[in-house]
């Protein structure tokens, strides 16, 4: 069991994946906004790609921990302290029981905390993701409270860390079916104070306005300009259609590259092909794997946090 000591900004339980499954419905996929981040912190505690996890946004929680488990967190680079002592990221890391966390501001928008055997709440459509729009999944379809105390699975064991890469340099977009993209190219964007799961707003020079177009469905990563002519990139919680243009994608490797940005943060785009894009893809879902075993760590300073049981 996890005790909610303080929630943090914005802290909800996810999937990697969200609910596919019902999306002709009318229900948007939802889960991680960076579902490659999520699979992840998942690995490194040896869980399923799609256990529930933690997503952090801007500032973590405080939380403690009734028994021993293990806990990796992946995403932004947070102010990470477990029972005092510096948490890494991208690492799996033993806790004792009584044991706390505390999760603070981090260089990035977001992050993920993974828990042994995954956060145990119900399945609502046959997912554990929070729906935090319409109020359902997770845990009572809302972001963490003070007080929350949130079961887990049974651990498995596994102690990982990630050795891998992550890609720089600008955000690579493919071309969408409408005109436009090279105009995304050509100019240097800011992220607008409206970011969210949803999707992040752009801002520059205004892109030349066109007209709507019939309803289509949006895939991750679709760049909408609406008549304002600030683009936006549709995230996690976009809508299942959309009736403004689309000129061009985000491709799926550069996702959690787009989740990680802040109000603020500049963004420019490189526009790539198709194939080059299921090449990229190929070689981030191989970065996963970059995995090695750190129940032997050498890190004896964070022995008497339960780091080398």
């Amino acid at each position: 069991m996890i005790e909610v000591l303080e929630a943090g900004a914005l802290t909800s339980v996810q999937t990697a994946g969200g609910r596919p499954a019902w999306r002709h419905l009318g229900v948007p996929i939802g889960g991680a906004v960076d579902p490659w981040g999520a699979r992840l912190a998942n690995r490194l505690v040896g869980n399923s790609d799609d256990a529930a996890l933690l997503e952090i946004t801007l500032h973590g929680p405080w939380l403690r921990f009734e028994a021993p488990t293990v806990v990796a967190l992946t995403g932004a680079t947070f102010e990470a302290r477990l029972n005092g002592l510096p948490l890494p990221t991208n690492a799996g890391r033993h806790v004792r029981a009584g044991s706390l966390l505390r999760i603070g501001a981090g260089d990035g928008a977001r992050g993920y905390l993974a828990v042994a055997g995954g956060i145990d709440v119900e399945l609502v459509l046959g997912s554990a993701a929070t729906d935090l729009r319409t109020g359902f999944g997770g845990h009572q379809g809302r972001v963490l409270r003070a007080g929350d105390r949130l079961a887990c699975g049974t651990p498995s064991g596994t102690v990982r860390r990630w050795v891998g890469s992550q890609p720089s340099g600008p955000i690579r977009i493919v071309d969408g079916p409408h005109r436009g993209a090279s105009a995304l190219v050509d100019q240097d964007w800011i992220v607008g104070a409206e970011a969210d799961r949803a999707g992040v707003r752009l801002d520059g020079l205004s892109l030349p306005r066109e007209p709507e177009v019939a309803s289509l469905g949006l895939p991750l990563g679709a760049i909408q300009v609406p008549p304002d002519g600030r683009p936006i990139v549709m995230l996690a919680d976009r809508p299942v259609t959309g009736g403004y243009p689309v000129p061009a994608c985000v491709i799926r490797a550069d996702i959690g590259r787009i989740a990680a940005l802040r109000p603020g943060d500049e963004v420019t785009f490189s526009l790539v092909s198709i194939e080059a894009a299921r090449r990229v893809l190929r070689e981030s879902e191989r970065e996963l794997d970059a995995l090695e075993d750190a129940a032997a760590s050498p890190d004896t300073a964070l022995q008497w946090t339960g780091a080398l049981e």
